[in-house]
């Protein structure tokens, strides 16, 4: 059978879930590294190899660690740095 398009689910994540410690490290780095210099960086990993690897599934609006992802950006946007937040947390 087909799937009718009006009754298809879609399923949306909503809220930030935090990635394990080694996809956040790498999380964390991608979107300093975006934030400084441009999604064009993000744009040639999604074309690379690696960015077909599950390191970077992260990237993929379907993951669920995208969002996570996206709110590193605008941290580090900001002017966030790594250490004031490990401090922050320390509190």
């Amino acid at each position: 059978s087909i799937a009718d398009p009006l009754t298809t689910t879609i399923m949306v994540i909503s809220g930030v879930i935090r990635p394990p410690p080694e996809i956040r490290t790498v999380a964390d780095k991608t979107a300093e590294f975006v934030a400084k210099n441009g999604r064009m960086f993000e744009q040639r990993i999604l074309g690379s190899a690696k960015g077909k690897t599950p390191k970077f599934a992260f990237l993929h609006q379907t993951s669920p660690f995208h969002a996570y992802y996206e709110d590193r950006i605008v941290f580090f946007q900001n002017g966030g740095k790594e250490q004031e937040e490990e401090e922050e947390k320390k509190k």
